[in-house]
């Protein structure tokens, strides 16, 4: 599976959508106040004059909201005239146009009623629709933006600061504790301790020296260190995840192409039928009843009423989600975490509790007896460290009386190393990662006192989810950059260790070209690639940004045991939205033909448009009241 060079830029313009959003709202108060008019020139008698200032009056306003909206509106016809295709656009337009043709005999003719506000309105619901759907399309592009080359900055050594797109290959920065490393490079000078969870899925630090590499997204612990570039700035490992995010958001869901599907014979079938409609009328001799008729079956097939199947049914499921503390990112994220099959989770920070950690001490015999005094010394030594495990032994002493045997004098950071402490009765100790191991040595005055193992903490709630989950007959897959012996202590039997973000990326494609469809469960920048990928993706609210945004859900806690209702509920709404369209197409298609005979009056056509919607609120609005099946047939098996 390769990515589509389709980048998009980032720089979305936020002035331009409030400028957009400025234009639908003045169209639609322009519309409301056309549609006023039109009742009281279709529905009160009024004098001729004041029949034509009114049908003038909505006239004007019609063009008014005509200029406010009508350039992307226009630009999208076009690209479906270039593309040789009838879309939703075409039928908006055939709508607009019947309407303000129908206004126009009606003011030279005074013959039939004016129907110019309804083409306003139409403009106003097709450019709201449009402009909501950019939306979420401009918040993953702009978070996108914040990792690009231009926005990650370098310090070359000189001093001079310039966007990491300038680097070339060879160039040598400097990064200083704290700062994220800009691009792929190795370490010329300096020895330190880098957090490469984000790139990784590795939840301790590492330390990294002279000639190693380090790549872009790392984040510097504990000193500076120099480097040179490997690669040019916009090469890095970073924006390959970048571009396969982008290229993945790019690609529609199977709900989606049902209704592109659906939309390609609908939109011909019911532009012909009014041509036809209107033409045999006319030949009949009466134009107004030929436009009264031919609207009547425009209005009726308007894709407003078939649209209302599934975003009745989705923003139903939403809730019920939102009550799970769960928070679904769009309607098609609802419809694909429906289809599903496979689970796939990240576990540092996913499946782990965040900074909790299960401590083994392992003290000398030296020292057995004394562990009250060695954790004193070593909480003293550990007190200004931003190393993890000192955050982690810190967090875990929290509020422990202990005994002051001495006074800490001094401590010397030894970068990538460890820390050295010496104290007022001349003792010393030494802590630091033991070469090659996530153990923590203890030494005092040169001799080993003790070895700290830190191991992480699996949430409560994962065992049962993941059985749920199995039991309903879903495959439940772990994908992780740690290695195997840490993975074991999450209890998913099929495992997938020491795997790079482009490694995820791939074990999706190949889960997908093998029938399976996935949601991944991530919460890091080393998940973004798998999770655009896949058939829609789930993450903590604790995630960074680009990560939720990239989401098509995000999980506002950690109990894990919401996720089996969850996807229970959307198969539910899928359920609805198939029943939803089904319906809808049926109804139309009997009032299409009851307009085409002429035995249908727009305002007829109003109200049946407005029994089938009544119909859909109140079948998704069961989705409200849902609940799942009892517990061990809570997820129906994918068929």
């Amino acid at each position: 599976m390769q990515p589509r060079n389709n980048l998009i830029d980032c720089d979305c313009g936020e002035e331009a959508a409030a400028s957009v959003w400025w234009r639908i709202g003045a169209g639609a108060f322009l519309s409301m106040n056309a549609m006023v008019m039109g009742l009281a020139v279709n529905g009160s008698e009024v004098t001729r004059d004041e029949k034509v200032a009114l049908e003038l009056s909505i006239l004007c306003v019609a063009v008014a909201v005509f200029g406010l909206l009508a350039k992307e509106f226009l630009q999208a016809i076009w690209q479906s005239l270039r593309q040789r295709r009838i879309g939703i656009e075409s039928l908006f337009l055939m709508g607009i146009v019947a309407s303000l043709g129908a206004s126009v005999v009606s003011l030279t003719t005074q013959v039939g009623g004016t129907y110019a506000d309804v083409a306003g309105l139409l403009l106003v619901i097709y450019s709201l629709g449009r402009q909501v759907g950019a939306y979420g399309k401009s918040r993953v592009l702009k978070s996108l933006g914040d990792w690009a080359p231009e926005r990650r900055m370098v310090r070359r050594l000189s001093g001079e600061r310039v966007s990491a797109a300038e680097v070339k290959a060879g160039d040598r920065f400097r990064v200083m504790p704290g700062e994220a490393v800009p691009v792929d490079s190795r370490i010329i000078a300096g020895t330190a301790y880098f957090q490469e969870a984000t790139m990784t899925g590795e939840s301790f630090a590492r330390s990294r020296g002279v000639g190693e590499k380090v790549g872009a997204g790392a984040y510097l612990v504990d000193a500076s260190v120099d480097c040179e570039a490997t690669q040019e700035g916009g090469e890095a490992e970073l924006d390959q995840i970048r571009e396969l995010v982008t290229s993945g958001l790019a690609v529609p869901g199977r709900e989606q192409k049902l209704a592109l599907a659906v939309l390609r014979w609908f939109a011909p079938t019911v532009i012909a039928v009014s041509a036809i409609t209107f033409f045999v009328h006319w030949r009949q001799g009466d134009w107004a009843n030929a436009l009264f008729c031919a609207l009547s079956v425009l209005v009726i097939a308007c894709p407003c009423a078939l649209g209302f199947a599934t975003p009745l049914a989705v923003w139903s499921a939403i809730s019920r989600l939102r009550e799970l503390g769960i928070l679904a990112r769009s309607g098609e994220a609802i419809e694909k975490l429906a289809e599903v099959d496979t689970v796939v989770f990240d576990k540092t920070g996913t499946l782990t509790l965040p900074e909790e950690y299960e401590v083994e001490w392992r003290v000398s015999e030296e020292w057995k007896g004394h562990e009250g005094e060695l954790r004193f010394l070593l909480r003293e030594a550990e007190a200004a460290s931003r190393h993890p495990i000192a955050i982690a032994l810190r967090r875990l002493w929290e509020g422990e009386v202990l005994e002051e045997t001495t006074q800490l004098e001094s401590i010397r950071l030894l970068a990538g190393v460890g820390i050295e402490a010496r104290y007022a009765d001349g003792r010393e100790l030494f802590a630091g990662a033991k070469t090659g191991s996530r153990e923590l040595e203890v030494r005092v005055d040169g001799k080993l006192a003790a070895e700290i193992v830190l191991r992480e903490v699996c949430e409560g709630s994962v065992p049962e989810a993941v059985a749920d989950l199995e039991a309903a007959g879903l495959r439940v897959m772990l994908s992780t950059g740690d290695v195997a012996e840490r993975a074991s202590a999450i209890p998913i039997g099929d495992r997938m260790v020491r795997q790079s973000p482009v490694d995820k990326h791939v074990s999706v494609g190949e889960l997908q070209r093998a029938g399976g469809k996935v949601l991944f469960v991530g919460d890091g920048l080393n998940d973004v690639a798998a999770m655009a990928w896949s058939e829609t993706s789930l993450t903590l609210s604790t995630s960074v940004e680009l990560v939720r945004d990239v989401s098509g859900f995000v999980m506002l806690h950690q109990n894990w045991r919401a996720l089996p209702e969850a996807i229970a509920i959307a198969r539910a709404a899928r359920r609805t939205i198939r029943r939803n369209i089904g319906f809808s197409l049926a109804y139309n298609a009997v009032g299409i033909s009851l307009a085409a005979v002429g035995w249908l009056h727009p305002v007829a056509a109003a109200l049946l448009m407005l029994a089938s919607s009544l119909t859909v609120i109140l079948d998704s609005m069961r989705l409200m009241d849902w609940e799942p099946p009892e517990k061990s047939k809570v997820i129906e098996v994918v068929s």
